[in-house]
C-alpha cells in the first residue's frame, strides 16, 4: 500500500477493517532498509484520521507494534516530521511514542520543533489513551 491507495480508503470503517489495513501496511514497510519517514508518517496520519471515526482504541497488540515502529523512526530535528508524528501518536493513542516525544523536550531542540511538542503536550496532557476527547 502507498499513500495514494490509503487516501482512497473509505473515511469511515470498522475498527477491525482499519486494523487490518494498518497491519497490512506495517507488514509492507517494517523490514525495508530505505524508508521515506515523512511519507510513512503521512500514511499513518491517513489511518489516524479514519480511526477517529471508530471512537475506540486500536487493539493493545497493534498499538504496541505501532509504538515500537514509530519510536524507531522518531526524528526531532525536522519540524515537518515532528508535526505529523505528533498528530499520529495523539490520534492513534500511542502512549510510548508520545512519551518519547515529550522526553525530547529535555534536549536542545530547534525552537519550532520545541513549540510543536509543547503545544501537543499542553493540549493532550496525560489523556493520550482517551480515544475521543473534546478539547
Amino acid at each position: 500500500m502507498n499513500l495514494n491507495e490509503i487516501k482512497q480508503l473509505p473515511d469511515v470503517m470498522s475498527k477491525e477493517q482499519l486494523e487490518s489495513y494498518i497491519i497490512q501496511y506495517l507488514d509492507s514497510i517494517e523490514n525495508l532498509e530505505k524508508l521515506n519517514i515523512l511519507e510513512t508518517l503521512e500514511c499513518f496520519s491517513e489511518f489516524a484520521d479514519r480511526k477517529t471515526y471508530t471512537y475506540e482504541l486500536l487493539s493493545d497488540l497493534l498499538r504496541k507494534r505501532l509504538n515500537s515502529f514509530l519510536q524507531k523512526i522518531w526524528n526531532d530535528t525536522s519540524t515537518e516530521i515532528v508535526d505529523v508524528y505528533s498528530s499520529v501518536v495523539v490520534n492513534l493513542n500511542l502512549k510510548n511514542s508520545y512519551n518519547l516525544m515529550k522526553e525530547s523536550l529535555n534536549k536542545d531542540l530547534n525552537e519550532d520543533v520545541r513549540e510543536i511538542i509543547e503545544e501537543t503536550v499542553d493540549e493532550i496532557g496525560e489523556d493520550i489513551e482517551v480515544p475521543f476527547k473534546m478539547n
